[in-house]
């Protein structure tokens, strides 16, 4: 059988020669030549061939070409292929081409051979789709070829052909398991360049990779979960990684340190609040139960209270056994040794998340959580009723007056280099200037006053005191003391030494002990001078010790008396102090505390948010029910404007009425009086034009005297009237203010008319009435038939003494009986022009008059609509996705339980 490898160097004629021969191949190979041809049946084939590779080998490519044409045994494809060789090495392309393709053949590694030369042609042509498609054909029939792999992904990555390098990667580390592989698929991962592949494309190359080594699956998926974490597609990868894990079985002598990590942190992310629990419900199940498949050492107690509290609170969600076996984790683990800084992190994040939410959370709650966080200093609680008289002691400790006998706030006092006073209130943090402003804040009840000066006794005790307010019996202060035990880390009961632990105080502390059942608690037996000897003295200590034992069997009492305020005194009680309560477990304490003011803190935001809703309700009823009310009094306030006009107008007409009678009743009688003006010796020729003229004079005298004084007159009173009835609107709306402001709250409705418009009715009363009437009316000079005929009678018979008599009866007669009602209608009616306009105003003036209380109510009504569309929206985004707010309070409440399962770890 001919050599492979002969056949593709073109080394087949060295089968054909000697190792001893010294003459050239051509020549031996001639002399051969010659020499079969004598043979009946010569097999020139053979020789034809081997002459063709030397000819090749001396680059006379026509002769080689020559000499492979019409071969006809088994070497004829290779011969195809040697011809296709020389057209390639002539730069005939075109032509090695077509012979490359005619070439068909079972012989894989010709096949190869063929392939590769195409891939090489196609290459030095730059068709570079051809030459991928070529080359990953010859992967894919004949895969071991040597180093045809290793071809490939050189082409691939000078490509840039990624898509088809990682291709290559997955099939060839699959198939030949070589690490090398792995490796360099590992590389294309952490170059980024597998970023657009769906997560379940790798599941088949990480199953093998798991079988073949385990550290380098690790380093592959560590770098995949680092890709797909922040992309579309990190759940599917998520739920391809986690079925892949859950099937495997893994030992217990591998580590897997760095995934385990790696699942912590994912659990971690995916109930930080970004996720809805809709979202995240199905993988973290997942997560957590190959969490703890993977976990060790203290990792382990984290892995197993996680998947106990999502067990708690999604019940159904794990199984039962992987339950199971977290409990026993729990049982064999360790306390967790940073769980006060982790746990105060939680309460941390809570805040963060409310403040990004704009959700209020206490600032007390937040102090005292502060408070906690310093476990240098111990925290002691000091309660008493007003008559223990527990002030005193506080500031025998404290080494300054700093609390009165009747105090009514809580009060911190602690240790520090400079005085500092400052009032935590439920809207934030104030300072103080001095303790009297204490006694002065109106947030009493509310807040906690925090206060910071040197104090030598609490320094060396590194102790700090809450001083608490006299228990009195309000249910608020008792709330408040049971809510303040949780800051202290032990809480001292100041008796009163003649009346010590009453059926009142036993109370008090059973209900102490109820909310806080593990603190410790002593008792401080005050005021020992009311007892007069010191056997008394020791009998009274013996009994209510006794006493108190009964139901506090670890207490210890400290007698104490304010007369005796030494050295030894301060002594003993710092000795009793610090065997009453110990520091030892102070940081565990402090977590539990921590976690206790967490969970009340979720509770709260629970709270707030039911509240919240609730109050967007109200508000939208209220606004509703108060929009009704605006605008049934918008709808009164019109009435009563219409009813005021239809007085005020009323009455005005009728005093401009009774002017206007009186100018048309007077004017005419005063005009025949006129004819009394008239006699004898009067000038006929001008008497009409004399008459005219006193009678205007006569009709100015009246209505400058008599007609505009009247008028004024009941202008006043018709003004007095309109005030009065302005003032009883006003008083209406006075009392339409005080109902509208108790339903708000506030001052906010301020129904003020605008009584300017009297003053200006008086000015225009004024105005109106006191100018003097001066126009003149043609009253004989009117061009009428009567009058032309009595003129032209007083040019034609002036002169003639004799008609005088005549003339003077019948000027008299015609002035007595004329009719003067059209002049007296003419004047009254120019003299009432400014007053018709005055009336034609009055609307206006009215509508100023109650303008301002209606803008008012029509501001009100517009703003009771504003809230009542800005509650709606609010409710309505509420209620459309309520999991937005609850979710997160969901998790951080699955956060808290994780922490308060760790406390439990060892137990």
């Amino acid at each position: 059988m001919i050599s492979e490898n002969l056949l593709i160097n073109k080394k087949f004629y060295e089968t054909l020669i000697g190792e001893s021969e010294t003459a050239h191949p051509i020549q031996i190979l001639g002399e051969a030549y010659l020499e079969r041809q004598k043979s009946d049946v010569p097999e020139l084939a053979s020789i034809r061939f081997a002459q063709g590779e030397v000819y090749f080998h001396s680059k006379d490519y026509e002769t080689a070409v020559f000499k492979w044409e019409n071969i006809d045994s088994e070497l004829s494809s290779w011969a195809n292929k040697n011809i296709a060789d020389a057209y390639y090495e002539l730069e005939m392309l075109s032509m090695a081409e077509e012979k490359y393709k005619s070439i068909s053949t079972d012989d894989l590694v010709l096949r190869a051979e063929v392939a590769l030369q195409l891939f090489s042609l196609y290459i030095e042509e730059k068709r570079f789709d051809l030459a991928s498609k070529t080359i990953k054909d010859v992967v894919s029939f004949y895969p071991d070829y040597p180093n045809v792999s290793e071809v490939a992904r050189a082409f691939f990555e000078e490509q840039q052909d990624w898509n088809s390098g990682i291709e290559l990667a997955m099939s060839e580390s699959m198939r030949t398991g070589y690490l090398h592989w792995f490796d360099v698929l590992l590389g294309y991962i952490d170059s980024g360049y597998t970023e657009d592949l769906p997560p379940d494309y790798f599941i088949p190359m990480l199953k093998s990779l798991y079988d073949a080594d385990r550290n380098r699956f690790e380093k592959v998926v560590l770098s995949l979960w680092g890709i797909y974490r922040k992309q579309d597609t990190y759940f599917a990868w998520l739920a391809s990684i986690n079925s892949l894990i859950s099937e495997a079985e893994i030992n217990q002598f591998d580590s897997w340190t760095d995934l385990s990590q790696v699942y912590q942190r994912t659990y971690l992310e995916l109930i930080d609040g970004s996720y809805l629990i809709k979202d995240i419900q199905f993988a973290v199940p997942q997560v957590l139960m190959n969490w703890l498949k993977l976990s060790e050492d203290q990792n382990a107690l984290f892995a197993a209270a996680a998947v106990l509290s999502w067990s708690e609170n999604f019940q159904g969600s794990i199984p039962d056994s992987v339950a199971n076996d977290a409990e026993t984790v729990l049982m064999k683990s360790r306390k967790h040794p940073d769980s006060l800084r982790e746990s105060k992190a939680l309460f941390e994040s809570i805040l963060h998340w409310a403040s990004r939410h704009e959700l209020q959370i206490g600032e007390k709650t937040k102090w005292m959580a502060d408070l906690l966080s310093n476990i240098q200093i111990q925290q002691i609680l000091v309660a008493g009723t007003g008559e223990s008289d527990k002030s005193l002691f506080v500031n025998f400790l404290s080494g300054e007056e700093i609390t009165k006998p009747d105090t009514s706030v809580f009060t911190s006092i602690s240790d520090s280099d400079i005085a500092q006073i400052t009032e935590i209130s439920p809207s934030g943090i104030i300072p103080l200037d001095e303790l009297e402003a204490i006694s002065l804040s109106r947030r009493q009840r509310d807040s906690v006053f925090e206060v910071k000066f040197p104090s030598e006794f609490l320094q060396s005790q590194s102790i700090g005191l809450i001083d608490t307010p006299v228990l009195n019996g309000q249910a608020g202060i008792r709330e408040e003391l049971l809510e303040s035990t949780h800051a202290a880390d032990g809480i001292l009961y100041v008796l009163d030494a003649s009346a010590p632990f009453t059926e009142r105080e036993r109370t008090i502390l059973l209900d102490i002990k109820k909310e806080s059942p593990y603190q410790h608690i002593h008792f401080i037996l005050n005021r020992m001078e009311k007892i007069y000897n010191e056997q008394d003295a020791i009998r009274v200590l013996e009994e209510t010790t006794a006493r108190i034992r009964e139901y506090f069997p670890a207490a210890s009492v400290f007698a104490w008396s304010a007369n005796y305020q030494g050295q030894k005194q301060l002594n003993d009680l710092a000795e009793f102090l610090a065997y009453g309560f110990p520091k030892g477990n102070l940081a565990e304490e402090r977590t539990e505390r921590i976690l206790y003011f967490t969970r009340k803190t979720l509770s709260d935001l629970l709270e707030g948010r039911r509240d919240m809703e609730n109050g967007y309700i109200d508000s939208i009823q209220w606004n509703e029910e108060m929009a009704v009310k605006l605008n049934g009094a918008i709808n009164q306030l019109h009435d009563n404007e219409k009813e005021k006009m239809r007085i005020l107008k009323s009455s005005y007409r009728a005093i401009k009425e009774e002017v206007k009678n009186d100018l048309t009743t007077e004017i005419p009688k005063i005009l025949r009086k006129c004819a009394n003006l008239l006699n004898e010796d009067s000038d006929f020729r001008r008497v009409h034009i004399d008459l005219n003229d006193a009678m205007n004079s006569k009709i100015q005298e009246f209505i400058n005297q008599t007609v505009s004084p009247k008028f004024y007159r009941s202008l006043q009173d018709w003004i007095a009237v309109s005030q009065e009835e302005f003032s009883q609107s006003q008083f209406y709306l006075e009392e339409m203010s005080d109902g509208f402001n108790t339903l708000y709250g506030d001052d906010r409705i301020q129904l003020e008319c605008d009584f300017k418009v009297l003053d200006d009715w008086r000015r225009d009363a004024d105005r109106m009435t006191s100018g003097v009437y001066s126009d003149e009316v043609n009253i004989l000079m009117r061009h009428t038939p009567s009058q032309l005929l009595l003129k032209g009678a007083g040019k034609l018979l002036g002169a003639i003494a004799q008609n005088k008599s005549a003339l003077y009866t019948r000027y008299k007669k015609f002035l007595e009986t004329m009719d003067y009602d059209d002049v007296a209608e003419s004047i009254a009616k120019k003299y009432l022009s400014q007053f018709d306009l005055f009336e034609k105003s009055l609307d206006r003036d009215i509508s100023l008059f109650f303008r301002y209380p209606l803008n008012v109510l029509n501001q009100a009504v517009t703003a009771s609509h504003k809230e009542i569309k800005e509650s709606q929206e609010a409710l309505d985004k509420m209620r459309e996705n309520p999991e937005v707010y609850l979710d997160p309070i969901t998790l951080y409440e699955v956060k808290l339980r994780q922490y308060e399962w760790m406390m439990n770890a060892g137990k």
